[in-house]
């Protein structure tokens, strides 16, 4: 894979280990006070993009290009366990009210439901 001279904000925040979230707050804060802090980055049309060679000097080396790219779909992980299972970039949503229960059922029975 070539490397690229510009990272996505989400490939910066995989190469520096830190969070999406974080990554961006970084980018704000670096565009806010015109750059003596923060993640730098410029903009390119209606994005924002990390220069690689920015990347490379808080790094004191060229970054790992591999680390940047997000899991490919398909692909199977080997978890600790030895148990293989599909690798997924994708997060499972939790409900706040399981399936299962009778929210309404429950809410009636409240004292002071009535």
């Amino acid at each position: 894979m070539a490397r690229p001279s510009f990272f996505t904000i989400e490939e910066a925040a995989r190469v520096l280990r830190i969070g999406r979230t974080a990554a961006y707050a970084a980018a704000k804060r670096y565009r806010e006070t015109d750059g003596a802090e923060g993640l730098k980055v410029i903009q390119m049309g209606g994005s924002l993009r990390v220069p690689g060679a920015w990347l490379d000097e808080m790094a004191g080396r060229p970054v790992d290009v591999e680390s940047a790219v997000p899991p490919v779909e398909g692909l199977e992980r080997v978890w600790p366990d030895g148990e293989r299972k599909p690798a997924s970039s994708k997060r499972r949503r939790l409900s706040a009210v399981p399936a299962s229960s009778s929210h309404d059922a429950e809410q009636s029975r409240l004292p002071f439901a009535d």
